[in-house]
This record gives C-alpha cells, sequence and structure tokens, in this order.
C-alpha cells in the first residue's frame, strides 16, 4: 500500500458510532441517496485501517491466515486437503499407498456372571408340550456395560480370638491381592492413588473436580485428600524417575520440545548462562519433554520424560546427556529450530522438523495460494514416502536409502524453487512468503538429516503430541502448586 503526505490519519470508532454510520449508509443505499462528507471521511478511515491491518499482518511475523485461526475464524487443520481453496484443480497424489499399520488394541474379557434357572433341569418332562425332555442348550447373553464410580471402598472385618487367661489375639491374615496392593493400616490402595494420578496428569481433571465427581459418585474424597496420595505416589515413584534420566542418556535418539507454563509461589532465580558462568535473571516457565528411543531386547523402546521449571527443553537434554557414557557415539536430536532447544553440554546430530518448515508455508497460503500449494503438495510425497517405509518396516539402512532415492530430490527442488525465486525478484525476501523460503533455506541441511543419517526422524510430532498431556493439565488446572514438578510415563 502507498501511503501518500495528505493521507487521512487512521481513527478507531466507537460502537455507537459504528453503528449510526452503517445505518446512514444502509439509508443511501436504499433511497439512492449522497453522503456527507463527514461520512465519507469515515468511511475512507476504515478503509485505511483495514488496509493497514492488512499490509502489517502481511510484512510482519503474523499472518492472516494464523490470526484467523487465532481467533477461531477458521479451522486449525494443517492438512492438505482442508488449506487448498474450493475450486482447486489440484488432485491428491494417490501414486504411493498409505500403508501405517493400525495399531494392536485388546479389548479385556467380560466377567461372565451364570445365572441358574430354578425350577427347571436337564431331563425333565417338557412342562409346554408333555412329551419331550429338556435338554442343555447354548445360554442367552446379554453383554451390559455398567458406570459406577472408579473407586470403591472395602472393609475388612478379620476373625479374631483372645485368650481367656493370657489375652493374646490370634487375627484372621489378610488376602494376598488385598496386601499386594498397599500396607497395613493404607487406607488408599497403591491402585487408588495411581488412578488419582492418571486422572489428574493424564486426563487432565483437577483435584476440585475429581472432588466434584465423587461427591455425585456417592463416595466423597476431598481434592486435599487426592493431592496428598498424588504426592506419596510422587515419593515413591521419584528413585524410578532418577533411575529413567540415567537410562535414557544412553538413547540412540531424542525428540525434545517445550512449552508455557505456570507454578505459583514461583520466583525470579539467578542461573548462569549456557556456556557461561555469568549469572542472569530468569523468569519463563516451561514444561520441556523429551523422548528418548533406546534398544532393548532387539526392540525400540520409548521413555517419555516431563519436567517444569525456569529453563528450556535445551538445558533439560543437556541434564540428561551430562549422564551419558563417554563411549557412545553422538546421538541423533529431532526439534524445532529454536536455538533455546540446541544441546551445549556435547556434539549431537541435531535435526529440524519439517511439520515446522512446512507450517511457515501454511500460514501464508491464502497470500499465495499458488506457490504455497505446490510446495505443500511436495511435503506430502515426502511424508507418503516416510509412511511407506513404516508399512514395510525397513531396517535404518534401507529406510536411509529409500529416502535419498526419493525425499531428497524432493526436498532439493523445493530449495531450487525458491532460490529462483529471490534470484528472479518474483518473491520478496522480506515478505511473508520470504521468509517461509529463508527458514526453509537456512534450516536446509538440519531439514534433510533424515536423507543422511540412518535412524534420522522427519519430524517432532511424536513430541508435540506427547505435550498435549501438559498442556490439557494447564488449561485445565491453570498452575501448579509445588515449586518444582519432574514427571515421566
Amino acid at each position: 500500500m502507498t501511503k501518500h503526505k495528505n493521507e487521512i490519519p487512521v481513527s478507531e470508532l466507537s460502537a455507537e458510532a459504528l453503528d449510526a454510520l452503517i445505518t446512514r449508509v444502509q439509508e443511501a443505499i436504499d433511497n439512492d441517496l449522497s453522503l456527507s462528507t463527514e461520512d465519507l471521511k469515515l468511511l475512507l478511515n476504515a478503509v485505511l485501517t483495514l488496509a493497514t491491518m492488512q499490509e502489517r499482518l502481511s510484512n510482519k511475523d503474523i499472518t492472516t491466515h494464523k490470526l484467523c485461526k487465532l481467533l477461531g475464524i477458521v479451522q486449525s487443520s494443517e492438512k492438505l486437503t482442508h488449506l487448498l481453496a474450493e475450486g482447486s484443480t489440484a488432485k491428491p497424489d494417490t501414486k504411493i499407498k498409505r500403508t501405517r499399520k493400525p495399531k494392536d488394541k485388546k479389548a479385556p474379557e467380560p466377567t461372565k456372571v451364570h445365572h441358574a434357572l430354578e425350577g427347571f433341569y436337564k431331563g425333565q418332562s417338557c412342562p409346554a408340550c408333555l412329551s419331550g425332555k429338556l435338554y442343555k442348550y447354548e445360554p442367552a447373553q446379554l453383554l451390559r456395560v455398567s458406570g459406577h464410580s472408579p473407586f470403591c471402598s472395602e472393609l475388612h472385618l478379620s476373625e479374631r480370638l483372645r485368650c481367656n487367661a493370657c489375652g493374646q489375639f490370634f487375627t484372621a491374615s489378610l488376602p494376598d491381592d488385598v496386601l499386594a496392593d498397599g500396607e497395613v493400616g493404607q487406607k488408599y490402595a497403591y491402585s487408588a492413588r495411581s488412578l488419582m494420578a492418571l486422572q489428574k496428569y493424564f486426563a487432565g481433571a483437577p483435584f476440585y473436580r475429581q472432588e466434584s465427581l465423587q461427591d455425585i459418585l456417592g463416595l466423597s474424597i476431598t481434592a486435599s485428600t487426592i493431592f496428598d496420595q498424588c504426592e506419596y505416589l510422587s515419593n515413591d515413584l521419584y528413585p524410578i524417575f532418577k533411575q529413567l534420566l540415567v537410562i535414557a542418556a544412553d538413547a540412540h535418539h531424542f525428540y525434545l520440545d517445550d512449552t508455557t507454563h505456570r507454578i505459583i509461589e514461583q520466583e525470579t532465580i539467578q542461573k548462569k548462562k549456557r556456556n557461561s558462568n555469568k549469572l542472569q535473571t530468569r523468569t519463563g516457565l516451561y514444561a520441556s519433554g523429551i523422548i528418548a528411543s533406546i534398544e532393548q531386547q532387539n526392540e525400540q523402546q520409548n521413555i517419555v520424560l516431563f519436567q517444569t521449571n525456569i529453563g528450556h527443553a535445551g538445558e533439560f537434554i543437556d541434564e540428561i546427556l551430562k549422564k551419558r557414557k563417554p563411549d557412545k557415539s553422538p546421538p541423533i536430536l529431532m526439534s524445532d529450530a529454536l536455538p533455546s532447544n540446541n544441546p551445549t553440554g556435547m556434539p549431537a546430530l541435531h535435526a529440524a522438523c519439517n511439520s515446522h518448515s512446512r507450517r511457515q508455508f501454511v500460514d501464508v497460503i491464502h497470500q499465495f495460494p499458488d506457490e504455497v500449494e505446490w510446495v505443500l503438495q511436495c511435503y506430502k510425497q515426502i511424508w507418503q514416502f516416510e509412511d511407506e517405509t513404516i508399512g514395510q518396516a525397513m531396517s535404518p539402512a534401507k529406510r536411509l536409502k529409500y529416502h535419498q532415492e526419493n525425499s531428497l530430490p524432493v526436498m532439493n527442488e523445493i530449495r531450487a524453487w525458491g532460490i529462483k525465486h529471490f534470484t528472479d525478484n518474483t518473491v520478496e525476501e522480506n515478505s511473508s512468503l520470504g521468509k517461509a523460503i529463508a527458514y526453509f533455506n537456512r534450516h536446509f541441511e538440519r531439514l534433510i538429516l533424515f536423507c543422511k543419517i540412518e535412524g534420522a526422524k522427519i519430524d517432532n510430532n511424536l513430541m508435540e503430541q506427547a505435550l498435549k498431556l501438559i498442556v490439557r493439565n494447564r488449561k485445565n488446572a491453570y498452575f501448579y502448586k509445588p515449586t518444582v514438578i519432574l514427571e515421566s510415563y
């Protein structure tokens, strides 16, 4: 938008003034009347305001499409079929068939309850025809799913005898299944504590919400009691968490990311700068997540760790890698391209997330639909190639070769396309599309690491999915009470 010296300044309108202007404009349209000079100035101010906002959105970090997503005007899906404009002639590439295997989930067997037929028995004369004999037949079935409180209470009464001479008591022993679920005298069993923690940190049900639900279901458990039981569980699991940190340190691959969080009563701290002895004031609270992939009995196992404190994911991975055995080869890391995610303690092969790179283009699709659609179609092929490697259960070496033959040419094509736009001056480098292209080019070597290193991943989606547990709890509970939270699962 070109600005002129005599440009009318952009001003704000109150709701009443805007409603009155809309009424006058509608009357002018209905009666074929002309508007006054003041109304024309107000309309020009409104147009200038809209144009200024559109220009700023197009040239700054936030785009119109991203603003609409934040406001809930458009859906936040990044699927190509949702992003393409209506009436697009582009057809999805069906060259490669998705062969991702579904997860095997076995439903628990229902408890079988047998109901005896009263008044009848095998071999009895038929009371209906009086000529036949009754015999065993397939039972009638009714599968009933019932609801009840997640907690049930049992009062165990152990028979006791007492000697009338010495006063010695003799008490019946509790069953093994009762003793296995808690110590003698422990009111809330281990299974109850585990369920309380799962409802809080996995289902995202705050303590007070669990209390309200239990009141409705007739078994009252206060929020403070649930908190206490979760703290007992945390104390018991903390040594396991510390050991998981040691085991995770020797993993061959790490996903890492973080998200903002809040801990009340957390004060500003002085913390050393990374790779420096200088202190700096830190206030930013983050929940950092790490998924460490290890080989266990010829199978890959994932250890998922969370830590909430003043610190980023890069600092969390530094803490873990300090425990790494010196004879281990440099690990492979996967994260977004933020510098705060980079490790500083030891060298690592650090890949960048292609989902983040693709998102840079998704956010500007409405300003540059044709150019962005082509990029998204290219990226679609790359993830289809990845699905093919998963469907065929390729070894790391075979997967690497497959991506080098199929995905790497597509990535090089995207890069050449962006460089050509800059060379031909068909895309302004400071525009929103130019910034998306520059992001891709700047991190290109890290984005194609899955085509260069065995075992390198294509995106960080697995870690972002795991962080949804933290986000869900944060949105429902708003904050943590303790000063430091360590979690794992």
